[in-house]
């Protein structure tokens, strides 16, 4: 059994930002012992973003519904915590059981994005792994990476055993097997896990070199194995969202619960790495997924649920999931929030549903100022249905609306910079001011496996001079400007379409200090500047404009996507013409299917031959969860607005493209053209008048929450673990046990309602307490002690209920009740005999003064203890004032001052 640190970690809690990092006490948590495999999902991230990861929710339950593995999380520690650990010789370890990471079988590490990999990189040292795979034995773990980042892992390849492209539901359990069956001998387990479908091991892999320094070829040492394919998940339907996710105590970036509609697109946005790699389209079931979500927001108590994919808007049952959702979850003050949405895929419908609760942001993705650049980049639609969009905001009652844009974009001009500016004035003055308009800007990147991948990016002089160009035409028209950090996007860039020759500045880099390189705060370029220079790298070599027919360093990975069609793909680009919606209108021979088992997965009513649409399954339940609102339409009235727009306008594109000809037959360019000529704009488009006139809504308010009828107040004890949960996080906890509870909680009214629960003053983080109190007020009266037992039960280790009472509606706040508060100092692990330790007390209470203000004459410390003083919420001790919780922090100094 490997040894755990918990009690070492323990100790360090209280001298580090935010402990509720490392607890690993979450409700969800599973902690097993003695399992066959041992396998880490580590996040190179801080916990409040890996926490937030869906793709680690699925694969930490995949894993741990196998009786024989123990699936552990491991986080980056923040640098503070780093420090600690370094200064006492400790391991980097689990949240769970907390094993240290080398003592685990398997370590699989999650790549979402580039400047993650040094925090990779400082994991593995912590943890006691070597960092380079060829310095690992048979008793060190296999460290293994996926995620859309492994579809060039090569500036990674000489740290990792094994990369899995693609979906890993049932990878995972091939991986799993591997091991197992090789334990001990690692070159028998990295033969086994070459054999599994979608797992790449560089180490069968060797890159050359041209004289010119350009990569030749990667030659593979197993002949057999010329390619690795990635893997491909056939249909979502057979995996279930996980039953019993982890509910975080600390608060995170994406502080709901997730559930994922479908998987893969093929809207084809030539700038979209995941839009390429993760083709085909698969849907999930429109009515397991209500099922599904209702179970999920009973099992975990949260507030919101957000509906998960590349473009939710376009998912097929989008309208009826709605519908259904916030029928059952509207009475239970639960939000439905989409991601970032496609302006084409909007509608009424959506929005109005969204609505019924409270209104969650909204982000909307033009990508370009410009239709040119739009039509360049796939992105279908037209300006006046945004500006439409920003008006049904507006009506609906939104107040805030973000609209993100990319430069850098290939041909891009300055008109199409200038052009951001002036369409997001047109969205502000279009919704006649009741909109917050803010334009949110990133540097374009050229991605591995999309038509773009052959581009230049733009340098960091070339960036900040658009960021200049930007602020003053946004300001110029007021409109909030936000920007994303030209330096950060450059080392993106450099990593997403490097070679193995970077993984040298890679670990140079982090050795001297590197870190968090995503955060501006804690990006240093000096170290990044410094370790190219050492290893001779420029910069230039990797951002520049690739010929098409050079060598990438990902051209043996096959991502599903046909090198052909990219380039014909980047050749409509140039023209401006749209690739068509395979799952609808017809194949364009991507390479993503096979048509026997991997196709589209859809519940389109109908839709492009080679395709599995199964909307007629569901045509029945979706059309009594939205019946229609005209008898005499002859479309089902669940259908989406795209599938709608598609349907009338198929024809019309087909006539278009007949009279230009086939553009598949266009010339390949060996770059990108400066100034494309802008395409003749295809007519009858239509625009959202037409569809708000089609599907009229209500533009009632939300409806307000019955009343609060009775008020319970309830004592509760705070030790253990639970006591690093801090003030605001302990609230959203309480809540969340409520709603686990079915606890009839009373809400305020308006925009955005709020649970009616009142706590007494907030302790101390790392304070433990026997006697805190919260006041519950209830739509629906309750036995005191039924609250009790039904809340104790929901909440985590170290919340305890003790017992609870009704009090009056109108009575005093706990506060203003309270008459003292006694706090126990335990010096007990100081090394100091206890009469010493009794005398040395007595003398600080004896010696220190204090007083209520400045002007307020010195007491004896005691005589103010026994005075109550330090009641109120500031005091002056020796000069110096303390407001609140310090004067704890003041006591406990002064105590072990006078004791050592």
């Amino acid at each position: 059994m490997p040894r755990t640190y918990r009690e070492a970690y323990e100790r360090l809690l209280p001298l580090v930002e935010k402990p509720g990092r490392y607890l690993g006490n979450e409700r969800g948590a599973v902690c097993k012992d003695r399992p066959r495999l041992r396998f880490a999902l580590a996040f190179p991230e801080v916990y409040e973003i890996a926490q937030s990861h869906l793709g680690l929710q699925i694969l930490y339950d995949v894993l741990n519904r196998r009786p024989d593995v123990a699936a552990e999380r491991a986080y980056a520690p923040w640098p503070d915590m780093e420090a600690l650990l370094r200064a006492r010789d400790l391991p980097l370890v689990s949240l769970e059981s907390h094993t240290a990471l080398g003592d685990f079988h398997v370590v699989g590490f999650s790549l979402q994005y580039e400047l993650t990999y040094t925090n990779l990189l400082t994991m593995l040292e912590l943890g006691r792994i070597p960092l380079r795979a060829c310095d690992r034995g048979a008793e060190h773990p296999i460290v293994i990476a996926g995620g859309p980042c492994a579809f060039n892992p090569e500036p990674l390849a000489p740290f990792l055993d094994g990369v899995l492209l693609g979906d890993g539901e049932e990878a995972v359990a091939d991986i799993c097997d591997a091991v197992l069956a090789h334990d001990g001998d690692r070159s028998a387990v990295l033969r086994a896990l070459a054999a599994v479908p979608g797992l790449y091991v560089p180490a069968f892999f060797e890159p050359r070199y041209a004289a010119d320094g350009t990569l030749a070829e990667v030659v593979p040492l197993d002949p057999d194995r010329p390619v690795v394919r990635k893997r491909v998940l056939v249909d979502l339907d057979r995996f279930a969202p996980p039953e019993n996710p982890v509910v975080p105590n600390l608060g995170v970036v994406h502080d709901r619960a997730s559930v994922e509609v479908m998987r893969g697109c093929v809207k084809g946005c030539r700038f979209c790495q995941a839009g390429y790699v993760y083709r085909p389209l698969r849907e999930r079931n429109p009515e397991r997924v209500v099922e599904d979500t209702t179970r999920l927001m009973a099992r975990t108590g949260y507030e919101e649920v957000s509906l998960l994919s590349l473009s939710t808007g376009d998912y097929s049952g989008v309208n009826p999931v709605l519908k259904e959702l916030m029928d059952r979850l509207a009475p239970e003050r639960v939000a439905v929030s989409l991601p970032s949405t496609r302006v084409d895929a909007l509608s009424p419908r959506i929005l109005e549903q969204i609505r019924r609760v409270r209104k969650t942001g909204f982000t909307l993705a033009p990508e370009a100022g410009t239709q040119r650049l739009r039509d360049v980049i796939q992105k279908e639609y037209r300006e006046e249905e945004l500006l439409d969009a920003a008006r049904l905001f507006a009506d609906l009652g939104w107040r805030t609306l973000k609209l993100y844009f990319m430069i850098g974009l290939p041909s891009e001009t300055e008109e199409d910079v200038i052009g951001i500016a002036d369409l997001a004035a047109r969205v502000a003055a279009a919704a006649r001011g009741r909109l917050a308009v803010t334009a949110s800007v990133s540097t374009f990147c050229p991605k591995p496996h999309t038509p773009f991948q052959w581009a230049a990016q733009l340098s960091l002089e070339e960036t900040r001079a658009r960021h200049a160009l930007l602020r003053r035409e946004l300001g110029r028209r007021r409109i909030a400007f936000r920007w994303h950090d030209a330096e950060l996007s450059f080392l993106e860039g450099l990593f997403s379409r490097g070679d193995r020759r970077l993984a040298d500045v890679l670990e140079t880099a982090q050795r001297r200090g590197a870190r968090f390189d995503g955060w501006s705060e804690h990006c240093r370029m000096d170290v990044w500047r410094a370790a190219l220079a050492e290893h001779g790298v420029d910069p230039a070599t990797y951002l520049r404009r690739r010929p098409l027919g050079e060598t990438l360093p990902w051209d043996h990975l096959d991502a599903g996507l046909a090198k052909r069609f990219l380039r014909q793909d980047l050749a409509r680009a140039v023209q401006g013409v749209l690739t068509p919606d395979c799952s609808i209108e017809r194949c364009t021979y991507c390479g993503a299917c096979d048509f026997e088992a991997v196709r589209n997965v859809d519940y389109h009513p109908a839709g492009a031959k080679g395709g599995d649409h199964r909307g007629a399954g569901i045509s029945r339940w979706a059309s009594l969860a939205v019946p229609a609102d005209d008898a005499d339409d002859p479309l089902p009235a669940w259908e989406t607005r795209m599938w709608r727009q598609i349907r009338t306008r198929v024809g019309e594109r087909r006539a278009a493209a007949s009279s230009r000809g086939q553009v598949d037959a266009a010339p390949l360019p060996d770059a990108v053209a400066a100034s494309p000529t802008a395409p003749a704009a295809p007519g009858g488009e239509g625009n959202a008048e037409e569809w708000l006139g089609a599907v009229p809504c209500s533009l009632a308010p939300t409806a307000a929450g019955p009343p609060a009828v009775q008020r319970i107040r309830l004592r509760y004890r705070k030790v253990g673990p639970a006591r690093f949960i801090g003030t605001r996080e302990l609230s959203t906890t309480f809540l969340r046990a409520a709603r686990r509870a079915r606890l009839p909680v009373a809400f305020s009214q308006g925009h955005h309602p709020l649970p009616r629960l009142s706590f007494g003053p907030a302790l101390p983080v790392g304070v433990s307490s026997d006697d805190e109190w919260v006041d519950v007020e209830l739509t629906t009266p309750l036995e005191p002690a039924t609250l009790a037992a039904r809340l104790g039960a929901e909440l985590p280790d170290g919340l305890e209920s003790v017992e609870a009472v009704e009090v009056a509606r109108t009575a005093p706040s706990i506060e203003s009740e309270m008459e003292s508060v006694t706090y126990t100092v335990d010096l007990g692990t100081l090394d100091v005999p206890p009469p010493a330790l009794a005398a040395a007390v007595a003398r600080f209470l004896d010696a220190a003064t204090a007083r209520r203000h400045h002007d307020d004459v010195p007491k004896a410390l005691q005589q103010c203890l026994e005075e109550r003083i330090f009641g109120v919420p500031t005091f002056v001790v020796d000069g110096q004032r303390f407001w609140g919780n310090d004067r704890i922090d003041f006591l406990l100094d002064e105590l072990r001052g006078a004791a050592g």
